[in-house]
């Protein structure tokens, strides 16, 4: 009896040891999305307040060090309003806004935010 139930024991604690596991990792790995996520958005906010050169269809990036901010612009190929296409960076994580440029500096509006790119091809948003 008293080996039946030392093996029952450790069978709850071997699957109460793997559902611990499981959810420290399941955590880690929304910690590590959120971290993403927000350096992403912080480089897209960022990037509004930069002096950019001219668009091309080719990326152009500018790197912030001290907070490691990486954002990029480029014409969008959308056939509609000349939009610039401006994507924040963070451990290949990226998020997208639609801006237009003028005078060196991008203006944003609300509602051209995106977790996606855009563009059709997505050979056109690497």
């Amino acid at each position: 009896m008293v080996i039946i139930l030392t093996i029952i024991g450790l069978l709850l604690l071997t699957g109460f040891h793997s559902l611990i596991i499981s959810g420290q990792k399941t955590i880690i790995s929304q910690t590590q999305y959120y971290q993403r996520f927000n350096q992403s958005s912080s480089a897209l906010q960022w990037a509004i307040t930069q002096n950019w050169p001219t668009p091309t269809d080719q990326w152009q990036c500018l790197i912030e060090a001290r907070f490691q901010l990486k954002a990029c612009i480029k014409k969008s190929l959308l056939k509609i309003d000349d939009y610039i296409l401006v994507r924040g960076e963070a451990e290949h994580f990226y998020l997208y806004q639609l801006t237009h440029y003028d005078n060196h500096k991008l203006i944003s509006q609300s509602g051209h935010w995106l977790d996606y790119c855009p563009e059709k091809r997505s050979i056109d948003c690497e």
